[in-house]
Formats: structure tokens, C-alpha cells, sequence
């Protein structure tokens, strides 16, 4: 059986003293040839709760310091505090003397306390009747070529036609249908094209600044439901909000980002 690319890509090693060895792959490239910052997100958080031995993630923060390549890197951890209900740690990855990011991320076992829900999960079609943008030009290499997706229509900028509404409601799954796990949750809330683009000339292309998500629950097996938009660009900066809902109307995970246009 063939090995499943997710969990090797994601996977670190133990050196000892808190140090993990990395390997980043050119599988999650994005467009803009360097790995997907979803991906980077997985991998430390997946490493630093390895190293911790702690529960499951539920929230983390990550700022990327500098544009990562592929090839070996080194996850350098710590523990802040290993508590009953909240364990916290943080991490770095650096290749070479180059730090490339920087998390905080706390994690813990899933209770059964209360539960509200006042949202509602983006109103699309069944998969089998969305679109599938490798049929409309979209690259099946890199990061695109590892995580499945059907939109309702594609997006116009897509076209070379932005509609000037930086929103857009699409589903989305590991290539194939691979479950689920928490840090690929994380990857899911940074992994398609930023919405911004539909605002057109000189909003073309953006970078993640800082990455921040919140791990609720696993999903049921299948699609994905995403809802990502931008309402404020400031100064050649902008937010981006993420909702990720399973197939039984549950929010799984939610994040919010800041991104440099570039």
C-alpha cells in the first residue's frame, strides 16, 4: 500500500532537547513556488504536540517570519505550561539560520460542555453538481494537486473578470477523501485562493502575514463546507475570515488572517 502523502509530509522526527527534524516537500507549493502556509501550520502543530505529548489542538497562532523552500528544516520546541484542561507550548522552524515561522498553540481534551450555535453553513450545491476548477485551468500540480475542491461557479477572477465582492463559498477534502485530523483542519483554513483577488487590479496576488485558528471539533467523513471573505484592506494589508463546516452543518474550524497584497 502506498504510503499516504499527508501523513508523510507532516511528519517530524525527534532529535532530542525539543528539536524535531523536518522535511518540507514541493507537493503543497502554491503559485507563487514556495510551500503553502496551511501546510507549514500542520506540520508544527502536528510536531509540537508529538513533542509535548499533549491532547488535541485547539487553538493556534502563527506568524511566518520569511518565505519557506523545500527541503530539511528543524522544529524547535517548548513546553509553557502542561495544565489539565489547557496544555500551551510553542515552537519555531528554521532552516538553516533562517527562521521561517513562529507558533503559540494550547491544546486539550474535547469536553462535553455547552454547545451555541447562531451560525449557519455556506447554502451550496451538492459536490457532484459544483465545478471542478482542474476542468477550468487551475494547475493540478503543488498544493492544488493535493486537496480536492467544487465551487458553485468560479470565481471571476479566475476569468480575468473580478467581481468586486471578496467572498466565496466553495467545498473542500484531502485529495481523495482522506479523513480529517485536527492539524489538517488548520491546512483546510489556508489552503485555496485568497478571496481577495476579486477585487482586481492590484490586489493579484497576497501573502500570509499571521495565521490564527480555532479547532472545534473533527468533521464527519466527506466534503468540507468553506466560506472565506475580506472586508478591509488597509494600507496594502488585509484580513481574511474562514468557516469550515462537515457535511452535517457543524462548524469544525474557523480562522482569521492578516495578508500582505503583493
Amino acid at each position: 500500500m502506498a504510503p499516504d502523502i499527508y501523513d508523510v509530509d507532516t511528519t517530524s522526527v525527534p532529535r532530542g532537547d525539543g528539536v524535531r527534524d523536518v522535511e518540507l516537500t514541493d507537493r503543497w507549493h502554491t503559485p507563487l513556488g514556495t510551500p503553502n502556509g496551511g501546510y507549514i501550520l500542520a506540520t508544527m502543530l502536528r510536531g509540537l504536540r508529538d513533542e509535548m505529548g499533549a491532547d488535541d489542538p485547539m487553538v493556534a497562532a502563527v506568524t511566518y517570519v520569511s518565505p519557506p523552500v523545500a527541503g530539511p528544516a528543524e522544529l524547535r520546541t517548548a513546553t509553557v505550561r502542561m495544565g489539565r484542561r489547557v496544555q500551551t507550548g510553542s515552537a519555531s522552524l528554521w532552516q538553516g539560520e533562517r527562521q521561517v515561522a513562529t507558533m503559540t498553540a494550547s491544546f486539550g481534551p474535547r469536553g462535553d460542555g455547552p454547545s451555541s450555535e447562531l451560525g449557519a453553513p455556506p447554502a451550496l450545491p451538492a459536490p457532484d453538481r459544483c465545478a471542478d476548477p482542474l476542468d477550468h485551468g487551475m494547475p493540478a500540480d503543488g498544493l492544488f494537486g493535493r486537496v480536492d475542491y467544487r465551487l458553485a461557479s468560479m470565481p471571476g477572477w479566475a476569468a480575468g473578470a473580478p467581481s468586486g465582492d471578496p467572498t466565496i463559498d466553495l467545498w473542500q477534502r484531502l485529495q481523495g477523501g482522506r479523513e480529517i485530523d485536527f492539524p489538517a483542519l488548520a491546512l483546510l483554513c489556508d489552503s485555496f485562493a485568497p478571496p481577495v483577488l476579486e477585487l482586481g487590479e492590484g490586489h493579484q496576488q497576497s501573502m500570509t502575514v499571521q495565521l490564527t485558528v480555532h479547532l472545534h471539533r473533527l468533521p464527519r467523513p466527506g466534503w468540507i463546507a468553506t466560506r472565506l471573505s475580506t472586508r478591509h484592506v488597509v494600507n496594502g494589508f488585509h484580513e481574511e475570515d474562514c468557516e469550515l463546516w462537515d457535511e452535517d452543518g457543524h462548524l469544525v474550524a474557523q480562522s482569521r488572517q492578516l495578508g500582505i497584497l503583493l
